[in-house]
Protein backbone atom coordinates (compact mmCIF):
# COMPACT_ATOMS: atom_id res chain seq x y z
CA UNK A 1 0.00 0.00 0.00
CA UNK A 2 2.85 2.39 0.78
CA UNK A 3 4.32 1.84 -2.71
CA UNK A 4 0.92 2.49 -4.34
CA UNK A 5 0.52 5.67 -2.29
CA UNK A 6 3.98 6.86 -3.35
CA UNK A 7 3.18 6.21 -7.01
CA UNK A 8 -0.17 8.04 -6.76
CA UNK A 9 1.52 10.98 -5.04
CA UNK A 10 4.19 11.04 -7.71
CA UNK A 11 1.60 10.95 -10.47
CA UNK A 12 -0.19 13.87 -8.86
CA UNK A 13 3.01 15.90 -8.68
CA UNK A 14 3.78 15.10 -12.31
CA UNK A 15 0.34 16.22 -13.49
CA UNK A 16 0.70 19.43 -11.50
CA UNK A 17 4.05 20.10 -13.14
CA UNK A 18 2.71 19.37 -16.60
CA UNK A 19 -0.07 21.91 -16.30
CA UNK A 20 1.52 24.62 -14.15
CA UNK A 21 5.00 25.24 -15.58
CA UNK A 22 3.83 28.08 -17.81
CA UNK A 23 1.25 29.62 -15.50
CA UNK A 24 3.27 32.45 -13.96
CA UNK A 25 1.82 35.97 -13.94
CA UNK A 26 2.85 38.23 -16.79
CA UNK A 27 5.75 40.61 -16.31
CA UNK A 28 7.35 43.16 -18.58
CA UNK A 29 10.14 40.84 -19.77
CA UNK A 30 10.76 37.14 -20.12
CA UNK A 31 12.88 35.25 -17.61
CA UNK A 32 13.84 31.58 -17.43
CA UNK A 33 13.66 29.40 -14.36
CA UNK A 34 14.60 25.81 -13.64
CA UNK A 35 11.64 23.60 -12.85
CA UNK A 36 11.12 19.90 -12.45
CA UNK A 37 10.97 17.00 -10.07
CA UNK A 38 13.42 15.15 -7.83
CA UNK A 39 11.97 11.79 -6.80
CA UNK A 40 15.09 10.14 -5.46
CA UNK A 41 18.85 10.45 -5.57
CA UNK A 42 18.85 8.63 -8.93
CA UNK A 43 15.66 10.14 -10.36
CA UNK A 44 15.40 13.77 -11.39
CA UNK A 45 13.78 15.62 -14.27
CA UNK A 46 14.66 19.29 -14.69
CA UNK A 47 13.79 21.56 -17.60
CA UNK A 48 13.43 25.28 -18.37
CA UNK A 49 10.25 27.28 -18.06
CA UNK A 50 9.68 30.86 -19.17
CA UNK A 51 8.05 33.33 -16.83
CA UNK A 52 6.84 36.85 -17.43
CA UNK A 53 6.23 38.30 -20.83
CA UNK A 54 3.52 40.83 -21.61
CA UNK A 55 1.34 38.15 -23.20
CA UNK A 56 0.58 35.23 -20.87
CA UNK A 57 -0.81 33.15 -23.73
CA UNK A 58 2.48 33.53 -25.59
CA UNK A 59 4.45 32.53 -22.49
CA UNK A 60 2.29 29.44 -22.06
CA UNK A 61 2.62 28.63 -25.76
CA UNK A 62 6.42 28.69 -25.58
CA UNK A 63 6.47 26.58 -22.41
CA UNK A 64 4.24 23.99 -24.06
CA UNK A 65 6.57 23.98 -27.09
CA UNK A 66 9.58 23.40 -24.80
CA UNK A 67 7.89 20.48 -23.05
CA UNK A 68 6.78 18.96 -26.34
CA UNK A 69 10.04 19.36 -28.28
CA UNK A 70 12.20 18.23 -25.37
CA UNK A 71 10.11 15.20 -24.45
CA UNK A 72 9.46 16.42 -20.91
CA UNK A 73 6.08 14.74 -20.46
CA UNK A 74 7.57 11.39 -21.43
CA UNK A 75 10.49 11.87 -19.04
CA UNK A 76 8.20 12.75 -16.14
CA UNK A 77 6.07 9.70 -16.84
CA UNK A 78 9.16 7.51 -17.14
CA UNK A 79 10.49 8.76 -13.80
CA UNK A 80 7.26 7.61 -12.12
CA UNK A 81 7.70 4.17 -13.67
CA UNK A 82 11.21 3.96 -12.25
CA UNK A 83 10.40 5.00 -8.70
CA UNK A 84 10.65 1.45 -7.38
CA UNK A 85 14.14 1.15 -8.84
CA UNK A 86 15.93 2.83 -11.71
CA UNK A 87 18.02 5.78 -12.81
CA UNK A 88 17.04 8.78 -14.92
CA UNK A 89 18.69 12.18 -14.86
CA UNK A 90 17.32 14.95 -17.04
CA UNK A 91 19.02 18.35 -17.05
CA UNK A 92 19.23 21.31 -19.39
CA UNK A 93 21.35 24.22 -20.56
CA UNK A 94 20.53 27.33 -22.53
CA UNK A 95 18.47 30.46 -22.05
CA UNK A 96 17.41 33.77 -23.54
CA UNK A 97 19.24 35.28 -26.50
CA UNK A 98 17.45 38.62 -26.63
CA UNK A 99 13.99 37.72 -28.00
CA UNK A 100 14.93 34.15 -28.91
CA UNK A 101 15.04 31.19 -26.53
CA UNK A 102 17.20 28.11 -27.10
CA UNK A 103 17.88 25.10 -24.88
CA UNK A 104 19.33 21.60 -25.02
CA UNK A 105 18.02 18.87 -22.72
CA UNK A 106 20.14 15.90 -21.70
CA UNK A 107 18.51 12.65 -20.54
CA UNK A 108 20.77 9.91 -19.15
CA UNK A 109 19.88 6.54 -17.70
CA UNK A 110 16.96 4.19 -18.31
CA UNK A 111 15.38 6.60 -20.78
CA UNK A 112 13.23 4.11 -22.69
CA UNK A 113 14.03 0.69 -21.20
CA UNK A 114 16.36 -0.83 -18.60
CA UNK A 115 19.42 -0.33 -20.80
CA UNK A 116 21.30 2.88 -19.88
CA UNK A 117 21.64 5.41 -22.69
CA UNK A 118 21.86 9.13 -23.34
CA UNK A 119 19.53 11.30 -25.46
CA UNK A 120 19.66 14.92 -26.58
CA UNK A 121 16.50 16.91 -27.25
CA UNK A 122 16.29 20.65 -27.89
CA UNK A 123 14.02 23.59 -28.53
CA UNK A 124 14.63 26.97 -30.14
CA UNK A 125 11.70 29.38 -30.11
CA UNK A 126 10.92 32.85 -31.45
CA UNK A 127 9.56 34.83 -28.50
CA UNK A 128 7.80 37.29 -30.79
CA UNK A 129 5.22 34.74 -31.88
CA UNK A 130 6.01 31.50 -30.00
CA UNK A 131 6.90 29.47 -33.08
CA UNK A 132 9.60 26.81 -33.33
CA UNK A 133 12.72 27.95 -35.21
CA UNK A 134 14.11 25.39 -37.63
CA UNK A 135 17.79 24.82 -38.32
CA UNK A 136 17.88 25.72 -41.99
CA UNK A 137 16.12 29.09 -41.68
CA UNK A 138 19.36 30.34 -40.09
CA UNK A 139 21.03 30.27 -43.50
CA UNK A 140 20.62 32.12 -46.77
CA UNK A 141 20.91 28.90 -48.79
CA UNK A 142 20.19 25.49 -47.26
CA UNK A 143 22.10 23.53 -49.91
CA UNK A 144 25.19 25.73 -49.58
CA UNK A 145 24.98 25.52 -45.78
CA UNK A 146 24.74 21.73 -45.84
CA UNK A 147 27.77 21.55 -48.10
CA UNK A 148 29.85 23.95 -45.99
CA UNK A 149 28.97 22.20 -42.71
CA UNK A 150 29.54 18.77 -44.21
CA UNK A 151 32.96 19.75 -45.55
CA UNK A 152 33.96 21.34 -42.24
CA UNK A 153 32.95 18.27 -40.26
CA UNK A 154 34.79 15.94 -42.64
CA UNK A 155 37.97 18.01 -42.91
CA UNK A 156 38.30 19.59 -39.45
CA UNK A 157 36.24 17.64 -36.94
CA UNK A 158 36.41 14.02 -38.04
CA UNK A 159 40.24 13.83 -37.88
CA UNK A 160 40.08 15.05 -34.27
CA UNK A 161 37.73 12.27 -33.10
CA UNK A 162 39.18 9.49 -31.00
CA UNK A 163 39.73 6.15 -32.71
CA UNK A 164 38.23 4.54 -29.59
CA UNK A 165 34.72 5.92 -30.07
CA UNK A 166 32.00 3.32 -30.44
CA UNK A 167 30.14 5.56 -32.91
CA UNK A 168 31.73 8.32 -34.98
CA UNK A 169 29.49 9.09 -37.96
CA UNK A 170 29.08 12.81 -38.61
CA UNK A 171 26.86 12.38 -41.65
CA UNK A 172 23.89 12.73 -42.00
CA UNK A 173 23.60 16.07 -40.23
CA UNK A 174 21.18 16.00 -37.28
CA UNK A 175 18.16 18.30 -37.23
CA UNK A 176 18.44 18.72 -33.46
CA UNK A 177 20.44 21.84 -32.56
CA UNK A 178 21.11 24.44 -29.92
CA UNK A 179 22.02 28.12 -30.32
CA UNK A 180 24.52 30.05 -28.22
CA UNK A 181 26.27 33.36 -28.68
CA UNK A 182 29.45 31.46 -29.48
CA UNK A 183 28.11 29.11 -32.12
CA UNK A 184 25.73 26.49 -33.46
CA UNK A 185 25.77 23.14 -31.66
CA UNK A 186 24.63 20.02 -33.52
CA UNK A 187 23.18 17.35 -31.20
CA UNK A 188 23.59 13.76 -32.41
CA UNK A 189 21.83 10.47 -31.56
CA UNK A 190 24.10 8.27 -29.45
CA UNK A 191 23.95 5.51 -32.07
CA UNK A 192 25.50 7.85 -34.64
CA UNK A 193 28.05 9.79 -32.59
CA UNK A 194 29.05 8.96 -29.03
CA UNK A 195 31.69 10.17 -26.60
CA UNK A 196 34.24 8.16 -24.66
CA UNK A 197 31.86 8.54 -21.72
CA UNK A 198 29.09 6.80 -23.74
CA UNK A 199 27.05 9.97 -24.12
CA UNK A 200 25.44 11.23 -27.30
CA UNK A 201 27.86 13.45 -29.17
CA UNK A 202 27.53 17.18 -29.72
CA UNK A 203 29.61 19.42 -31.96
CA UNK A 204 29.77 23.19 -31.71
CA UNK A 205 30.61 25.10 -34.88
CA UNK A 206 31.72 28.66 -34.24
CA UNK A 207 29.81 31.34 -36.10
CA UNK A 208 32.81 32.64 -38.02
CA UNK A 209 33.19 29.23 -39.69
CA UNK A 210 29.66 29.62 -41.09
CA UNK A 211 29.72 33.34 -41.90
CA UNK A 212 29.51 32.89 -45.69
CA UNK A 213 26.11 31.18 -45.45
CA UNK A 214 24.55 32.81 -42.37
CA UNK A 215 21.43 34.89 -42.75
CA UNK A 216 22.54 38.11 -41.06
CA UNK A 217 19.79 40.28 -42.50
CA UNK A 218 18.58 43.20 -40.42
CA UNK A 219 15.75 41.31 -38.70
CA UNK A 220 17.01 37.76 -39.05
CA UNK A 221 17.13 35.33 -36.12
CA UNK A 222 20.93 35.42 -36.01
CA UNK A 223 21.11 39.21 -36.08
CA UNK A 224 18.58 39.33 -33.26
CA UNK A 225 20.68 37.04 -31.04
CA UNK A 226 23.85 39.06 -31.64
CA UNK A 227 25.90 36.86 -33.95
CA UNK A 228 27.40 39.89 -35.72
CA UNK A 229 29.02 40.97 -32.44
CA UNK A 230 30.68 37.58 -32.14
CA UNK A 231 32.27 37.65 -35.59
CA UNK A 232 32.86 41.38 -36.19
CA UNK A 233 35.33 43.18 -33.93
CA UNK A 234 34.27 46.68 -32.96
CA UNK A 235 34.51 49.05 -30.04
CA UNK A 236 31.20 47.74 -28.70
CA UNK A 237 32.13 44.08 -28.99
CA UNK A 238 35.53 44.85 -27.42
CA UNK A 239 33.81 46.31 -24.37
CA UNK A 240 31.70 43.18 -24.02
CA UNK A 241 34.84 41.08 -24.33
CA UNK A 242 36.46 43.04 -21.50
CA UNK A 243 33.33 42.79 -19.33
CA UNK A 244 33.01 39.03 -19.79
CA UNK A 245 36.72 38.52 -19.14
CA UNK A 246 36.51 40.55 -15.94
CA UNK A 247 34.02 37.95 -14.67
CA UNK A 248 36.68 35.24 -14.98
CA UNK A 249 35.19 33.40 -17.94
CA UNK A 250 35.23 33.28 -21.71
CA UNK A 251 31.78 33.51 -23.32
CA UNK A 252 30.45 30.11 -24.35
CA UNK A 253 32.73 28.05 -22.11
CA UNK A 254 30.93 26.88 -18.92
CA UNK A 255 33.95 27.35 -16.64
CA UNK A 256 35.15 30.14 -14.37
CA UNK A 257 38.63 30.71 -13.07
CA UNK A 258 38.72 29.26 -9.59
CA UNK A 259 36.39 26.34 -10.38
CA UNK A 260 37.30 22.90 -9.04
CA UNK A 261 39.08 20.81 -11.66
CA UNK A 262 37.87 17.62 -9.97
CA UNK A 263 34.22 18.71 -10.19
CA UNK A 264 34.64 19.64 -13.86
CA UNK A 265 36.27 16.32 -14.78
CA UNK A 266 33.62 14.41 -12.83
CA UNK A 267 30.86 16.20 -14.69
CA UNK A 268 32.27 16.43 -18.22
CA UNK A 269 34.89 13.64 -18.29
CA UNK A 270 38.43 13.88 -19.60
CA UNK A 271 38.89 13.84 -23.36
CA UNK A 272 42.59 12.98 -23.09
CA UNK A 273 45.13 12.62 -20.31
CA UNK A 274 46.30 16.00 -18.97
CA UNK A 275 49.24 17.47 -20.86
CA UNK A 276 52.03 19.43 -19.26
CA UNK A 277 53.16 22.96 -20.03
CA UNK A 278 55.61 25.28 -18.32
CA UNK A 279 54.51 25.34 -14.67
CA UNK A 280 51.19 23.57 -15.07
CA UNK A 281 48.88 21.14 -16.82
CA UNK A 282 46.35 21.43 -19.63
CA UNK A 283 43.01 19.61 -19.25
CA UNK A 284 40.81 18.82 -22.24
CA UNK A 285 37.18 17.86 -21.46
CA UNK A 286 34.50 16.11 -23.50
CA UNK A 287 31.66 18.04 -25.09
CA UNK A 288 31.05 20.40 -27.99
CA UNK A 289 31.58 23.49 -25.82
CA UNK A 290 35.11 22.28 -25.02
CA UNK A 291 36.29 21.68 -28.58
CA UNK A 292 39.65 23.40 -28.89
CA UNK A 293 39.53 24.50 -25.25
CA UNK A 294 42.02 23.70 -22.49
CA UNK A 295 41.79 24.37 -18.77
CA UNK A 296 45.06 25.43 -17.17
CA UNK A 297 45.97 24.41 -13.64
CA UNK A 298 48.91 23.60 -11.38
CA UNK A 299 51.23 20.62 -11.61
CA UNK A 300 51.89 20.21 -7.89
CA UNK A 301 50.54 16.68 -7.36
CA UNK A 302 49.89 13.52 -9.35
CA UNK A 303 46.15 13.97 -8.89
CA UNK A 304 44.00 17.09 -9.11
CA UNK A 305 41.53 16.70 -6.25
CA UNK A 306 42.47 20.11 -4.84
CA UNK A 307 43.40 21.86 -8.09
CA UNK A 308 41.56 24.95 -9.29
CA UNK A 309 41.23 26.36 -12.78
CA UNK A 310 43.93 29.01 -13.12
CA UNK A 311 43.39 29.78 -16.80
CA UNK A 312 41.13 29.07 -19.78
CA UNK A 313 42.69 28.66 -23.21
CA UNK A 314 40.93 28.75 -26.59
CA UNK A 315 42.64 27.25 -29.63
CA UNK A 316 39.47 27.43 -31.75
CA UNK A 317 36.37 29.58 -31.96
CA UNK A 318 35.19 33.18 -32.01
CA UNK A 319 34.81 35.53 -29.07
CA UNK A 320 33.26 38.99 -29.39
CA UNK A 321 34.85 39.60 -32.77
CA UNK A 322 38.10 37.74 -32.08
CA UNK A 323 38.14 34.88 -34.57
CA UNK A 324 40.97 32.41 -34.06
CA UNK A 325 42.81 31.78 -37.29
CA UNK A 326 41.44 34.95 -38.91
CA UNK A 327 41.72 38.16 -36.85
CA UNK A 328 44.92 40.16 -37.48
CA UNK A 329 46.77 41.68 -34.53
CA UNK A 330 46.28 45.22 -35.83
CA UNK A 331 42.49 44.75 -35.62
CA UNK A 332 42.37 43.93 -31.91
CA UNK A 333 44.80 46.71 -31.10
CA UNK A 334 42.51 49.13 -32.96
CA UNK A 335 39.49 47.89 -31.00
CA UNK A 336 41.03 47.22 -27.57
CA UNK A 337 43.74 49.82 -27.61
CA UNK A 338 47.45 49.36 -26.99
CA UNK A 339 48.08 46.31 -24.79
CA UNK A 340 49.25 46.69 -21.20
CA UNK A 341 52.27 44.65 -22.25
CA UNK A 342 53.60 42.48 -25.05
CA UNK A 343 56.14 39.68 -25.25
CA UNK A 344 57.75 37.72 -28.02
CA UNK A 345 57.17 33.96 -27.92
CA UNK A 346 60.26 32.28 -29.33
CA UNK A 347 60.61 28.65 -30.38
CA UNK A 348 61.80 27.50 -26.95
CA UNK A 349 59.05 29.35 -25.06
CA UNK A 350 56.43 28.17 -27.53
CA UNK A 351 57.44 24.52 -27.19
CA UNK A 352 57.43 24.73 -23.38
CA UNK A 353 53.88 26.13 -23.40
CA UNK A 354 52.43 24.06 -26.26
CA UNK A 355 52.06 27.20 -28.41
CA UNK A 356 53.29 28.49 -31.75
CA UNK A 357 56.00 31.16 -31.97
CA UNK A 358 54.74 34.72 -32.29
CA UNK A 359 53.67 37.58 -30.02
CA UNK A 360 51.54 37.74 -26.87
CA UNK A 361 49.59 40.90 -26.00
CA UNK A 362 48.35 41.34 -22.42
CA UNK A 363 45.19 43.21 -21.38
CA UNK A 364 44.10 43.67 -17.77
CA UNK A 365 40.42 42.83 -17.20
CA UNK A 366 39.54 43.33 -13.57
CA UNK A 367 41.44 40.75 -11.54
CA UNK A 368 42.28 38.72 -14.64
CA UNK A 369 44.57 38.98 -17.63
CA UNK A 370 43.43 38.49 -21.21
CA UNK A 371 46.28 37.22 -23.40
CA UNK A 372 45.98 37.37 -27.16
CA UNK A 373 48.58 35.38 -29.08
CA UNK A 374 49.35 36.08 -32.70
CA UNK A 375 51.40 33.72 -34.83
CA UNK A 376 54.41 34.79 -36.88
CA UNK A 377 52.06 35.98 -39.64
CA UNK A 378 50.31 38.30 -37.17
CA UNK A 379 47.05 36.31 -37.03
CA UNK A 380 45.22 35.37 -33.81
CA UNK A 381 46.24 31.85 -32.79
CA UNK A 382 45.20 31.54 -29.13
CA UNK A 383 43.13 33.36 -26.51
CA UNK A 384 43.97 32.81 -22.85
CA UNK A 385 42.28 34.24 -19.76
CA UNK A 386 44.34 33.72 -16.62
CA UNK A 387 44.78 34.89 -13.06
Amino acid sequence: MKLISRILLTAGLIMALLFSAGACPAEEAFAVEDTGLDLAETLSVHYPALTGGENKELTDQVNELIREECGIKAYLTRSAELISGGTLKVEWKGGLLNDVFSCAVSAAGAVENSRPTHVWTACTADLRDGRKISLWELFTDEEAARELIGNYLAEEVLPELSAHLENSELDPLPETFFLERSGLTLLYPVGQLSTLGDRAGDIRISWHILKDVLDLGEDSILSRIGVKEMIELSGESAEKLRAASAEGSLTGIPVKIGDSVQELTDRHHLLTDPDGFEGGRLFALEGGCFRGVFLMTDDLTRGWEDSKVQGIRMDQGCLWGLCIGETPRDSWIDALGEPDGSAEVNEEKAEANRLSPGTCDYYSCGEYQLRLYSDEAGILAYVILAE
